[in-house]
């Protein structure tokens, strides 16, 4: 970019990070800490002539550096209380306020939900997903082949399971 950003494209670059970085965090707050740590490395770096693709890639790349860090290194809570949520299939993965969808999504694996997002939601195209996400073009068609095909089969699946409860609710 040539000029520096006004607030209404600064907003909106922050914005679509946020959706990027909870798509690929699921939890609401460590995509927050992702942006941010993000925000504050790309503005080292580049300044204030940033663009989205490299917010983007570098919210991808440090999402995969701490990735990698918790895989080696374990996190052991020193206290002994239950986690505040069973399964991540509770939390409210990208907002979409439909619960059944937000279970769906958070049960996609995180190279699966990533490309949904930058096509679906985004809007991007394949080569553009590819460019973002440094893989092939194909591997990008397969991943959002697969998880629309998830998509489909467990929404499915819920859908069999509720009028399978409502059928046996009217039978008693």
């Amino acid at each position: 970019m040539d000029s520096k950003l006004t607030s209404n494209e600064l907003k909106e670059l922050l914005a679509t990070g946020y959706r990027y970085a909870c798509a690929l965090r699921v939890n609401p707050s460590d995509a927050e800490d992702l942006v941010q740590e993000a925000w504050m490395k790309v503005v080292r770096a580049y300044g204030t002539q940033i663009n989205q693709a490299v917010l983007l890639r570098t919210i991808r790349n440090l999402h995969i550096d701490k990735y990698r860090h918790a895989k080696r290194f374990q996190h052991v809570p020193i206290d002994d209380e239950l986690p505040l949520v069973d399964s991540m299939a509770e939390l409210d993965v990208l907002n979409v306020g439909d619960p059944q969808l937000n279970r769906c999504l958070a049960k996609l694996r995180a190279p699966e939900r990533e490309a949904l997002f930058l096509t679906v939601v985004e809007g991007y195209t394949a080569e553009e997903v590819a460019k973002l996400t440094q893989s092939p073009r194909g591997t990008v068609l397969s991943l959002v082949h697969r998880a629309r095909m998830k998509m489909r089969n467990f929404l499915a699946d819920d859908n069999d399971r509720n009028s399978n409860l409502v059928a046996f609710k009217k039978n008693r």
